[in-house]
């Protein structure tokens, strides 16, 4: 089992968040044992958002070990020669620790920010994802395709390591995608244990289907989390700050809300959350890990959330959890 963290890159009216405790984050997410540091991706947010690819390069600098991806990034908004030199270069200079986590995009005043109509995205997302794949591979590209054309392009120097591309997505057919064109499929955050056992099911059906090593694929999932001395204590660190966070998510009408109807209840923390004490969080995460879950995302810090008290989640569970795995 690895272990990551989906860092925080919302700004709240307050200005407690500021871009670099991201890094200061990152570094004792080292020092504890955590093996990746992920960000993912927003654009026209009243809050305010970190962008992405500039934050990896800032972690990459401060860091050894740690792996750095996004989770997700949405490559139809982007010119994809470019998009591959900026993770190449992410690459280089981790010394080999990028990975490029990809998602369709939801919002359609997001992807027309950028000139992309929603019937567009999926197209645009499978042509890039099919580009990217070949200039990571240090191919010399010739392609004509529906949103882009090159003669003779490439990517040089090339990255130092294979750059593993991740899909994310919840429906059956985003999950088929993540198998065929992927290195490993991020399931949604807001996947219940019962939709987790067919997602799992469904993905490694999908892998032998196309004659796919599963050893090759991982199953990345995305939790909530805070570590604290007791449920209770945990509950009371984090409820205003991950309330905001759901708040925010129904005003920009994330997809799964009325899929699931998700809601802030917590009666239901047990099945979306993981928090209370170490053990506690320990006994969630072996759970997750009998499904079939090979690298778990933990996101730790919600918008409006104080640095210290994240800092000190951090290393609780760098410390009391993540030894229970090794």
């Amino acid at each position: 089992m690895k272990f990551g963290v989906f860092l925080n890159q919302y700004h709240t009216e307050d200005r407690v968040f500021d871009e670099t405790h991201l890094i200061e984050q990152a570094e004792l997410m080292e020092s504890v044992g955590f093996d990746s540091a992920t960000v993912g991706e927003r654009h026209v947010h009243d809050e305010g958002f970190v962008e992405p690819v500039t934050a990896l390069a800032a972690i990459a600098a401060r860091t050894d070990s740690l792996e750095l991806g996004t989770a997700a990034m949405l490559p139809a908004l982007y010119e994809p020669l470019n998009l591959a030199e900026q993770f190449t270069t992410i690459d280089r200079l981790s010394d080999g620790r990028a990975a490029f986590g990809a998602a369709l995009g939801y919002r359609e005043r997001e992807l027309q920010a950028f000139g992309v109509d929603m019937d567009e995205r999926v197209g645009r997302f499978l042509e890039s994802i099919s580009l990217l794949r070949r200039f990571f591979d240090g191919e010399r590209v010739s392609h004509e395709g529906d949103f882009w054309e090159y003669e003779d392009a490439f990517v040089t120097p090339p990255p130092k390591s294979d750059v593993p591309i991740w899909i994310g997505g919840h429906a059956d057919i985003a999950i088929k995608r993540a198998a065929y064109r992927g290195d490993a499929w991020i399931a949604s955050a807001s996947s219940t244990t019962e939709d987790l056992e067919h997602q799992i099911e469904f993905y490694e059906d999908s892998l032998d289907e196309f004659e796919m090593d599963r050893s090759k694929n991982d199953v990345i999932l995305m939790r909530d989390c805070f570590v604290a001395d007791s449920t209770e204590e945990a509950r009371a660190a984090i409820e205003p700050y991950l309330l905001n966070l759901y708040e925010i998510y129904a005003r920009y009408g994330q997809t799964y809300m009325d899929e699931h109807n998700v809601e802030v209840d917590w009666t239901e923390l047990d099945e979306k959350f993981i928090i209370g004490s170490p053990e506690e969080c320990i006994d969630e995460i072996r759970n997750y890990e009998d499904l079939g879950v090979d690298h778990i995302l933990v996101r730790v810090q919600f918008p409006g959330q104080p640095q210290e008290p994240t800092m000190k989640c951090l290393e609780r569970f760098g410390e009391e959890v993540i030894p229970a795995f090794r």
